[in-house]
C-alpha cells in the first residue's frame, strides 16, 4: 500500500497524527516481524516464532482497526503492549543483548502509537521489565550503556510528541478560527450545524440560527480606512461572542456577515436574542466614535429540513431585513405580507 493510498484512508481520532502513525508502524513492523518469526521456526526457536506471529497479529488487527476508523490504542495499550513484553522476556531469556535491542522500537512505537499519557504508562511497564531483565543477562558494561541509551531515546521520544502535540493544537486553532475576530470559520460550519440538527430530529430539542450583517460596513471602510473596520468587526465579534452561551457557536462566514448557532432555543426565544443583540450593538460606540447597527434574519430548525436549506432560509430573512431598511430583525417566512418589525423592548446587558 503505497502513500497516496495511505493518506485517503478514513482514519479515527478526529485526525490526531496517531492514527496514521499507527497505521504505518503496524503495516512496517509486520513486514519486519513476519521474517523473523519464519526464521525463528526454521532454527527451532517455537516458542520465540509463536510470539513473533502473535505479535504480527495484533499488528494486523491493529492496522485493520485504523483501517476502518475504529480505536486503536486500547487495542495497542492492552494488546500489543503485554504481549511485545512477554516477547522481549522470552528473548532476553535466550539471548540478552538481542533482547534489549528490541526495546528501542518498542519504546519509539509507544510514542508514535498511544496519547502521551499512555505512551508514559506503556514506556514506563517496558523499562520496568527490560532494564532488570538487561542487567540480569548482559554484562554490566553493556547494560550500563543500554539503559542509558534506552532513558535517553525514551525522553527524547516524550519531548518530540510534545512538540508535536503542541504545533498540531495551534494549527487546528489557526485552522478552525478567523485570525481577525477570533471567531469559528465556515470551515466548521457544516458539521456544527449537522450536529444540531441530529439533536434536535432525535430529541426535539430547538435549535434555532441568527444570520447577522453589518449595515454599511462597506461605507465605514470607504470613509474611515479598513483598519477602522477591521476594529468595528473585532468589537462587534466580541459582542456577538458575549452574547451567546458556551454551548452555541458563533461564526464569521463572511467579510461583515456572522451565523449565531443558538442552542436550546426556539424561534421566539432566538428572536428575543436577536432583538438584544440588535440593541447592544446599536448603542455601543466604536471606534472612532462610530455608531453601528446590524440586520438579522432568524430562522429555528423545522423537523426534516436540511442544513442547507436551514440556512437558505435564515439568509432570506437577512435580505429582507435589510430590504426593510435594515437595523432590524426578520423572523416572519419573507414569502409572506413584509411587515416592519417592531423592536422589543428588551435591555441591552449582556446575560
Amino acid at each position: 500500500m503505497n502513500l497516496g493510498t495511505i493518506g485517503k484512508l478514513r482514519w479515527h481520532s478526529g485526525g490526531d497524527f496517531r492514527a496514521k502513525a499507527t497505521f504505518g508502524v503496524a503495516i512496517a513492523a509486520t513486514l519486519l516481524l513476519l521474517p523473523v518469526a519464519l526464521l525463528d521456526f526454521y532454527q527451532g526457536k517455537i516458542a520465540i516464532g509463536i510470539g513473533s506471529l502473535g505479535i504480527v497479529a495484533i499488528l494486523s488487527l491493529n492496522a485493520w482497526s485504523v483501517y476502518k476508523g475504529r480505536c486503536h490504542q486500547n487495542l495497542t495499550l492492552y494488546g500489543l503492549v503485554p504481549a511485545g513484553m512477554l516477547f522481549m522476556v522470552s528473548v532476553f531469556q535466550t539471548n540478552g543483548i538481542v533482547g534489549s535491542l528490541w526495546c528501542y522500537p518498542s519504546v519509539l512505537a509507544c510514542y508514535c502509537m498511544l496519547s502521551a499519557r499512555k505512551a508514559w504508562l506503556a514506556n514506563t511497564a517496558i523499562l520496568v521489565i527490560a532494564l532488570p531483565m538487561t542487567w540480569l543477562t548482559v554484562e554490566s558494561t553493556y547494560a550500563f550503556r543500554i539503559t542509558a541509551t534506552l532513558f535517553a531515546v525514551s525522553m527524547f521520544s516524550a519531548i518530540l510528541v510534545a512538540v508535536i502535540d503542541e504545533q498540531r493544537a495551534q494549527l487546528q486553532n489557526q485552522l478552525l478560527l478567523d485570525p481577525l475576530t477570533g471567531l469559528l470559520n465556515r470551515l466548521s460550519l457544516r458539521t456544527r450545524l449537522q450536529q444540531a440538527i441530529e439533536q434536535h430530529n432525535g430529541s426535539g430539542i430547538p435549535t434555532s440560527l441568527l444570520a447577522v450583517d453589518i449595515d454599511h460596513f462597506k461605507r465605514i471602510n470607504d470613509r474611515h480606512g479598513h483598519d477602522c473596520g477591521d476594529r468595528v468587526l473585532r468589537q462587534v465579534s466580541h459582542l456577538l461572542k458575549a452574547t451567546t452561551r458556551q454551548d452555541d457557536a458563533c461564526f464569521r462566514t463572511g467579510g461583515e456577515e456572522f451565523l449565531l448557532l443558538l442552542r436550546a432555543t426556539d424561534q421566539a426565544g432566538a428572536r428575543q436574542v436577536a432583538e438584544r443583540v440588535r440593541t447592544l450593538i446599536e448603542q455601543a460606540r466604536f471606534s472612532d466614535n462610530l455608531s453601528v447597527t446590524i440586520s438579522i434574519g432568524v430562522a429555528s430548525h423545522q423537523t426534516g429540513q436540511s442544513w442547507e436549506c436551514w440556512t437558505k432560509s435564515c439568509d432570506n430573512r437577512l435580505y429582507e431585513a435589510k430590504r426593510r431598511g435594515r437595523n432590524t430583525l426578520v423572523d416572519n417566512d419573507v414569502r409572506k405580507t413584509p411587515r416592519k418589525v417592531t423592536h422589543l423592548n428588551i435591555p441591552a446587558t449582556i446575560g
